[in-house]
C-alpha cells in the first residue's frame, strides 16, 4: 500500500468509527444568545496567525507515520493556539477569569474545522488517483503555494483548493492569495501566489450536489470533481510550472537543500 492509501484506510477506520466532528456546525444557533463580547473574542481567535497549525496535520502525520485522530489533532491544536493566544494583548486577566472556556471552544471549532478539511484533501487525493490523476499534497504547497492538492494527467496540471461552501471560509481564500511574505527553517523569501484559473472545490456539511456526508465527513461526488478539472482550469505541465517555481526560490533562499524534492503519492512524478 502506497502511504495514501494507508491514510484513506485510516480515515475510513475514524468514518466507520467515532466520526467526524464540527462542534461549531452542531451548536451554530448559539451565535443568536452570544453576547457582543463573545462575539468579538470568536473574531479574536479566528483572526491568529501560526504557521505552525497551519502544517500541524501534515507535521502529525510525519511524527506518528499515520493520519493522527481528531483527538491527538486537537490536543496539539488547543497547544500551539494557547502558546500564541497568551501573548496576545486583548487575553486579560478578566477575560481568562470570565470567558476562559468559551475561548477554547472557539480554539476547538476553529481545529475541527481544520481537521476535517484536511481528511477531505487526502480523500479527493485518492478519488483524483483513482481516475487517472498523479496527485501531489505537501505542506510546502500548502502552507506557501496556498494550494491544496496538484493533480497532474496528459501533460495538463491543476492547482486545487478545497474550501468549506460558507462566506467565511471563501473569505479566507481570496485572503490567502495576498500573502508574500514566508519563513522556512528559519529562511525568509518572498513568493507571490496567483490563484488565477486554479479549480476550486466547495464542500457543506450537509449532503448537496456537490457532496455526500458520511459519519461527519463530507466527500465529494465523482462527477462534481472531474467537471471542475475541465481544460479551462488547466495549465501545461512542464518546467516552468507554479511547483517548479516555488521549488527554486526555496532552494535559492536556503529554505531547503538542493536535493530537496517533492514525490507525487503515486510516485510516478518528481518536482526537484
Amino acid at each position: 500500500m502506497t502511504e495514501l492509501q494507508k491514510d484513506v484506510a485510516r480515515i475510513m477506520q475514524v468514518v466507520k468509527g467515532e466520526g467526524v466532528k464540527e462542534r461549531v456546525f452542531s451548536a451554530k444557533s448559539s451565535w443568536v444568545s452570544w453576547s457582543k463580547e463573545e462575539r468579538e473574542l470568536k473574531a479574536q481567535v479566528e483572526s491568529i496567525f501560526e504557521r505552525k497549525l497551519m502544517t500541524l496535520f501534515f507535521d502529525l502525520e510525519e511524527s506518528l507515520k499515520r493520519v493522527p485522530s481528531q483527538k491527538e489533532y486537537l490536543k496539539e491544536y488547543m497547544k500551539i493556539a494557547f502558546a500564541k493566544i497568551e501573548k496576545e494583548a486583548w487575553y486579560t486577566e478578566i477575560v481568562k477569569a470570565f470567558n476562559q472556556d468559551f475561548i477554547e471552544n472557539c480554539v476547538t471549532w476553529r481545529a475541527d474545522r481544520a481537521y476535517k478539511s484536511s481528511l477531505i484533501e487526502v480523500m479527493t487525493a485518492m478519488q483524483l488517483e483513482s481516475k487517472g490523476y498523479t496527485v501531489f499534497r505537501d505542506k510546502y504547497i500548502d502552507m506557501v503555494m496556498g494550494v491544496d492538492l496538484v493533480a497532474v494527467k496528459d501533460g495538463k496540471v491543476w492547482y486545487i483548493h478545497i474550501t468549506k461552501d460558507s462566506t467565511f471560509s471563501k473569505g479566507k481564500v481570496l485572503t490567502k492569495g495576498t500573502y508574500r511574505d514566508y519563513w522556512i527553517n528559519y529562511k525568509r523569501f518572498d513568493y507571490q501566489r496567483d490563484f488565477r484559473n486554479h479549480v476550486e472545490l466547495f464542500y457543506s456539511n450537509d449532503e448537496n450536489e456537490n457532496n455526500v456526508v458520511k459519519n461527519g465527513l463530507p466527500l465529494f461526488k465523482f462527477d462534481y470533481v472531474m467537471d471542475a478539472l475541465d481544460e479551462e482550469h488547466s495549465f501545461k505541465w512542464d518546467d516552468n510550472n507554479q511547483m517548479a517555481e516555488l521549488m527554486t526560490i526555496m532552494k535559492q533562499a536556503g529554505s531547503v537543500n538542493k536535493f530537496y524534492t517533492w514525490k507525487s503519492a503515486d510516485g510516478k512524478l518528481t518536482v526537484k
